[in-house]
């Protein structure tokens, strides 16, 4: 066989002793070992023998145990060519440490796996509109606008787990061994198949989940020990600023009504119209008359721009607003 192969097998046994060999490699060094004479193996299992000097001779009862784990018998103990006890140290020996070698080889390629699996994905919507999103088990989620998803690449091996950031409605894939949670900053929703609403951004006051079907328990940051149960047609409700969590009683039409693209209001507050309005565009609203918002408004919206909406409320309500970045002033005094 040419030099060039027994230098490369060579070369490969030093990148396996120093641990830089990758998986690849090793399967090329065994395919090497085999392609090369018994006279050259020989050389090279002396070359390293040289190397691992300070090793100790292996007992007999070693050798033997060896051979008995490999299922040789001392009758099938031809060796490729004749070794006597000494070249028998040498090649138990390297036989050990190829042996340990595929231990530590199997074990950094689970570790590379593991290492993959806890890397997360994360999805994130625009600054307008909504995003569809189907995680690998089947479920749906809408994103709204300025919202994330995230979750880890094993998602639906071990756990169903994601964390969401700003807003979405959640259509779950039932599996009745694998609970789907999900986890926000101040609230987590343990559900098996249903459909909810959870409201997160972390610049709003509150977080909140709206159950449309099925079944869900929501944790609290605020108390992690109470499992508070929820019904179809029922909301929890988080405030960041007081600690306050409340159960109630909701017809989920505010809460996912921002996955229409029609926005229809039959006497409403007008604080309730605002309050959709800012979750549906990720927006804050101000005015300086409380009055105003206890007003009834019935109206029809198909536009999908906030500015085009606010000068059909500005026209009917004859105040003035301005907007700054996601802020919106209304003025209806001095008018």
């Amino acid at each position: 066989m040419s030099a060039h192969l027994n230098s490369k097998v060579t070369g490969l046994l030093n990148k396996f002793r120093t641990g830089e060999i990758s998986p690849a490699e090793f399967q090329e060094l065994k395919s090497g070992i085999d392609g090369i004479t018994d006279s050259e193996l020989k050389e090279i299992m002396s070359s390293e023998w040289d190397k691992y000097c300070n090793y100790e001779s292996l007992p007999e009862e070693k050798i033997e145990e060896l051979y008995s784990n490999l299922h040789i018998t001392g009758e099938d103990v031809k060796p490729r060519f004749t070794l006597n006890r000494y070249w028998m140290q040498i090649a138990a020996s390297l036989l050990f440490i190829i042996a340990g070698g595929l231990t530590v080889l199997t074990y950094m390629q689970r570790q590379t796996i593991n290492t993959l699996a806890e890397q997360n994905v994360v999805i994130r919507s625009g600054d307008y509109g909504k995003s569809l999103v189907t995680l690998p088990d089947g479920t749906l989620v809408h994103l709204n606008a300025k919202s994330s998803l995230t979750y880890n690449n094993d998602f639906g091996i071990r756990n169903r787990k994601v964390q969401l950031i700003g807003e979405g409605f959640f259509e779950v894939e039932k599996d009745i061994k694998k609970e789907f949670i999900v986890h926000t900053e101040y609230m987590s929703i343990t559900v098996h198949g249903t459909k909810f609403n959870v409201y997160a951004y972390k610049n709003k006051e509150i977080t909140e989940m709206s159950l449309v079907e099925g079944s869900v328990s929501v944790k609290t940051e605020e108390n992690s020990d109470k499992i508070i149960n929820v019904l179809p047609n029922e909301k929890v409700t988080y405030n960041k600023n007081t600690g306050k969590v409340t159960h109630e009683r909701t017809n989920n039409r505010i809460e996912t009504a921002w996955l229409n693209k029609e926005l229809v209001f039959r006497s409403e507050c007008l604080g309730n119209v605002l309050d959709y309005l800012s979750r549906k565009f990720a927006v804050k609203f101000y005015t300086d008359n409380d009055v105003l918002l206890n007003d009834l408004y019935t109206g029809t919206f198909n536009d999908d721009n906030i500015e085009s909406i606010m000068k059909v409320l500005e026209l009917h309500y004859k105040f003035k607003y301005k907007k700054i970045n996601n802020d919106i002033y209304i003025m209806t005094k001095n008018n």
